[in-house]
């Protein structure tokens, strides 16, 4: 068919064998691409017990029909899995350059099985695909390994795909590296590759991505970069980038501090977005492939202990995780901080939140010095969560227990550390606090792979700022973020809104300037699919039911819809003040407005509704 064919590549990493093939085009237009396909695709390859580091675990790497088609916010891939941190379904997308190259060397996605007995790395050179030897490259960091296989295979042409030593010692939040400046950081699927000994992909184009209608696209295309120029939120992304957000989050109440104790850090301006945008530290922006929205930041230190670095700059993620949550008020460690984490493939949120709980845990004395090998981990203290993060990223010493999420850290160590521990599923909390929006903290509860801010837009619509009325998503929900009754419906939509998006894939950077119309659009003209916006609307629902049944199959239950303690405690003050989600009246409004039964389990109406009877089949035998 025209448009995106959903053509595969399988690896089996235990004998090497490589095959080519074509998915059935009703299972791409049910499910789209991404994480969509990457669902339907563990649904019926993955065994729900399976060990998330055994063999028989799959890697997947999808691409999405808009994929990489310079698009604003189209630049992404998605890494699927069964998650090394959660135990349940994992999936972590990135933007950056990688998914343009490879779908121009004529593929769609990646499934690898099995693993190798010695580390290699997958050279895909249009219809030309080798596994190539590289224990030359193991050991060694994503930077480095970047630079070597981009000179080996033609310099500036070639995109990789790799994991640093934190992937390879199989660290549960190790990162899935695009690049030296993009990550599918989440659910640590770079422990996943580093388990199988895959170390690399690196992809080679010379063709281009197939359209259903090449000139109509064009047309929407250009539509929609001139939104993505004049849209107030695109706009802001450029001129500051995500790190933007800090000051607002200040006075909102949204970014932590001291692990999440303090709700609206006043501490994080001084590493905050008017900072990192200063003369003293930026260097200029960058933007993913075909992005015109320029959200990147990179760092040209000039002051500081950390003068004449340059490279990558945190997102506001990694100010908030890195900076603000440890209550560090230096911009340059932040910086150097966020730059190991990118060189070792760690997952900035998780570190962060895994560094803040051995923090308190030494505030307390549940952990003391000779137990931190000597480290005196106090508030503040960049030189000592710099040594963590070492320490994580190669296991050693003290990083061996880190490495394993606070969840699995704080049921090791016991006296009382689980009650300040803030993750959702077992992956910790990104840094936005469901206290200031109470529809973020139902999504937060009931996310596939825990607490995300981006598999649905339930942040951004509690901003007031976006609007998606389809969907059942308008501004005028702003007003209601610290009301916990009347979520369920909002929710819904925004989470079949999500799914749609991370299967298409796209930024949720764009999302203010790309409308339903737009949407399908694009959708048509690129698939080849003659979809409406019931359609692709009714593909969000079945993709979420689907990801949240492969969930109940792998041991979840409405036990796990929860959220952590600390974050059910009122604050006194900040702009979060005294607001606190109530999660039985947010629960007992969801499950029915979201078709789940009362244990958690989508009922069987709604999943022979949505095709999904296999799924039943499964979850009611």
């Amino acid at each position: 068919m025209a448009g995106f064919e959903g053509k595969t590549l399988e690896i089996d990493l235990s004998s090497h064998k490589i095959s080519k093939g074509t998915l059935d085009k009703d299972i791409l237009r049910k499910f789209i691409g991404g994480s969509g396909l990457g669902a339907k695709l563990m649904f019926d390859r993955v065994d729900p017990h399976v060990d998330p580091l055994s063999p028989k675990n799959p890697f997947f790497l999808l691409t999405g029909p808009l994929s990489g088609n310079s698009l604003p916010g189209g630049a992404r891939f998605v890494a699927c899995g069964k998650s090394p941190l959660t135990n349940v379904f994992g999936e972590a997308n990135s933007g950056g350059d990688f998914a343009s190259e490879f779908r121009m060397a004529g593929w769609d996605e990646i499934i690898f099985t099995g693993a190798s007995d010695k580390p290699v790395y997958l050279l895909i050179q249009d219809d030309k695909v080798e596994l190539k030897d590289a224990s030359d490259l193991w050991g060694k960091g994503n930077f480095e390994v970047h630079r070597i296989l981009k000179e080996r295979h033609g310099g500036r042409k070639p995109k990789v795909v790799a994991i640093g030593q934190a992937g390879e010692k199989m660290v549960r939040f190790a990162a899935v590296c695009n690049g030296e400046k993009d990550f599918a950081a989440r659910c640590g699927l770079g422990a996943l590759m580093g388990s199988k000994k895959l170390k690399a992909i690196v992809a080679v184009g010379s063709g281009k991505i197939p359209l259903a209608e090449p000139e109509k696209f064009a047309e929407r295309r250009k539509i929609a970069i001139q939104k993505a120029k004049e849209n107030i939120i695109t706009m802001v992304l450029g001129m500051s980038g995500t790190v933007a957000a800090v000051e607002v989050s200040m006075a909102t109440g949204d970014i932590p501090g001291s692990n999440w104790r303090i709700v609206g850090n006043p501490a994080a301006g001084k590493i905050g977005g008017a900072v990192e945008n200063s003369p003293a530290f930026l260097g200029g922006t960058e933007s993913c492939h075909g992005c015109v929205v320029g959200c990147k930041r990179v760092m040209d230190i000039k002051e500081g202990a950390f003068k004449g670095f340059k490279g990558p700059g945190p997102e506001y993620e990694g100010v908030g995780a890195l900076g603000s949550n440890l209550m560090m008020e230096d911009m340059g460690a932040v910086i150097k901080m966020n730059e190991m984490c990118n060189d070792y493939g760690l997952d900035v949120i998780s570190c962060g939140g895994v560094i803040a709980w051995a923090m308190e845990c030494f505030e307390k004395g549940i952990l003391k010095a000779k137990d931190l090998d000597g480290i005196e981990l106090k508030w503040g203290n960049a030189d000592a969560a710099m040594k963590l993060i070492t320490k994580m990223a190669k296991r050693e010493g003290i990083g061996d227990l880190l490495a394993e999420g606070s969840k699995r850290a704080a049921a090791k160590v016991g006296l009382g550390s689980a009650d300040f521990t803030v993750e959702v599923k077992g992956m910790e909390v990104p840094m936005h606090d469901p206290r200031t929006n109470h529809g973020l903290a139902l999504s937060y509860a009931t996310g596939a792979r825990g607490a995300c801010h981006t598999s649905d837009p339930l942040y951004s619509l509690g901003t007031g700022v976006y609007n998606f009325p389809e969907f059942g998503l308008t501004g005028a929900m702003a007003a209601q973020v610290k009301i916990s009754k009347g979520w369920a419906p909002a929710v819904k939509g925004a989470q079949d809104y999500g799914a749609v998006y991370n299967a298409a894939i796209l930024c949720y950077m764009v999302t203010g300037a790309i409308n339903a119309e737009d949407l399908v659009d694009l959708m048509v003209t690129s698939s080849g699919f003659d979809y409406t916006f019931p359609e692709l609307a009714e593909c969000g629902e079945r993709i979420w039911h689907m990801k949240r049944g492969i969930n109940n199959l792998m041991g979840m239950t409405v036990k796990d819809d929860k959220l952590p303690q600390r974050l059910l405690i009122s604050a006194t003050e900040g702009g979060a003040a005294g607001s606190v989600p109530d999660m039985k009246v947010l629960m007992e409004e969801f499950y029915p407005a979201r078709g789940l039964a009362a244990d958690g389990r989508p009922t069987q109406e709604t999943l022979a509704r949505l095709g999904l009877n296999d799924l039943s089949a499964k979850l009611y035998k």
